[in-house]
């Protein structure tokens, strides 16, 4: 059975055909401290030429400054110009990080820039990602990597220049598919046969010419929604962390988490 389900989300995923979003409850990634960077996190292809370092940036703490500096850029060859890191655990069947996306980013195309939370499946079928791109030929925005057509396909969601963006990764063994949100909307599936998420990246490309830092954090867990709607009422919402008391509702009702 699962042979038969495996081929049919091939096909499914060759067409383009699914559109399902994520089910699974991501994990939380620990906090980039000094020690965690150091010691939980090792050089992925190149270590990044810039350095690692845990900072305080863009209004938070524990923040991993991961910076690329284009004239230290490998000779080893091309493969070796994707500088990262890479933590192996258990981190079960979703994971999410936050990129901090600086306004730049959206009209400097002066030179390729590529930033992206990569994964791996396990046991190992596919490397699930999700890039923020930009150049001279690309528009910029967030892709994903289809896994069949080996490829990148526009998310479709908005960037937040600027700000922090939530990038999520979610394996649906039942279905043999991986599901792509950013900023909690939906960005599109891929073939993964795995059952669980077993490496996580932070990848950076070095271009030769660009120096840059790319801001990373593990993520806000966002503080218990309500219940009921009466919850909401009475300026309830605002103790949740809502804009209004509609969105407050609207997330008892539908469970979309707007804050």
């Amino acid at each position: 059975m699962r042979r038969t389900i495996t081929v049919l989300s091939v096909l499914l995923l060759a067409l383009g055909l699914t559109g399902v979003a994520a089910l699974a409850s991501p994990t939380m990634l620990d906090p980039f401290t000094q020690d965690e960077l150091d010691n939980k996190w090792i050089a992925d292809r190149q270590f990044p030429s810039g350095g690692v370092d845990s900072v305080s940036a863009h209004g938070r703490n524990d923040v991993a400054a991961i910076g690329i500096v284009g004239a230290n850029r490998s000779t080893a060859g091309q493969f070796y110009y994707f500088e990262g890191i890479k933590k192996v655990a258990a981190f079960g069947a979703a994971v999410q990080v936050d990129l901090y996306v600086p306004a730049e980013w959206e009209s400097d195309a002066t030179s390729p820039l590529s930033v992206g939370f990569w994964a791996s499946d396990n046991p190992l079928t596919a490397y699930p990602l999700i890039v923020f791109r930009n150049s001279a030929t690309v528009d910029a925005g967030f892709y994903v990597w289809n896994t069949v057509t080996g490829g990148y396909t526009p998310s479709g969601v908005a960037v937040k220049y600027g700000d922090w963006n939530t990038l999520s990764i979610a394996l649906d063994p039942d279905t043999d598919t991986v599901n792509y949100a950013v900023n909690g909307q939906f960005a599109g599936s891929s073939y993964a046969g795995g059952d669980t998420i077993g490496q996580v990246f932070l990848n950076h490309f070095n271009d030769g010419a660009r120096d840059y830092t790319a801001y990373w954090h593990a993520g806000v867990v966002a503080p218990p929604g309500p219940q009921t709607s009466d919850e909401c009422k009475k300026g309830g919402w605002m103790d949740f962390g809502f804009r209004n008391q509609g969105l407050c509702i609207r997330f008892v009702n539908t469970g979309k988490d707007s804050r």
